[in-house]
């Protein structure tokens, strides 16, 4: 009998050391994108072969042939929580980091504050040669032309504050200079409860 207690004492305490690290984090929305086209929380729902996945894009602002943003509208959120946006960020072409040609990447809340403003990207090119990338993690054929792709797993913080009615727009953006060069494309996304 004393043996049952004590395991019973055991088991309630690690159940109660476990209780509020499961918790504290839990995967509200979780996107992939294996068809040709996304859910409905996306806009626009359209994929594109990236390597071995398929994966939400091709993204060009300056190319009328590509969308320019991809938004994502999540409901029946919790309230008062602060939540965590993780998704691999596919890079491709040319992407630059300086001088007159630089490009940019933004995430912001639709009507409300910018939750990111990227302007360094993994995008490294021997002598700006398409054909000489340097730690890429593929290649991709976009109309013509083969691209190299480089793949950031990012991880973005947004407030509480930015939540209304327990729903939330989300707008991914890339400022190119490079109309057939320069694309991006989205994976594994998650919103995940802090």
């Amino acid at each position: 009998m004393k043996k049952t207690i004590v395991l019973l004492t055991i088991f309630s305490c690690a159940l109660l050391y476990c209780l509020p690290v499961s918790a504290a984090q839990m995967t509200i929305k979780n996107y992939s994108f294996e068809k040709k086209k996304a859910s409905k929380d996306w806009s626009p729902r359209k994929t594109f072969i990236v390597g071995e996945n398929r994966r939400l894009g091709l993204f060009n602002d300056r190319n009328k042939r590509f969308p320019s943003t991809a938004t994502l509208t999540v409901t029946d959120l919790p309230a008062g929580r602060d939540l965590e946006l993780t998704f691999d960020m596919v890079f491709v072409g040319s992407w630059d980091n300086e001088g007159k040609l630089a490009d940019k990447f933004t995430i912001s809340i639709v009507d409300g504050p910018e939750l990111l403003n990227m302007t360094e990207f993994p995008c490294t090119l021997i002598d700006n040669d398409d054909s000489r990338p340097v730690g890429n993690n593929g290649v991709v054929k976009v109309g013509p032309k083969d691209r190299a792709f480089w793949i950031k797993p990012m991880n973005i913080k947004i407030p509480a504050s930015t939540i209304t009615d327990g729903s939330i727009k989300i707008k991914f953006k890339g400022f190119l200079t490079g109309r057939k060069t320069e694309y991006w494309a989205l994976d594994n996304v998650k919103i995940i409860s802090k």
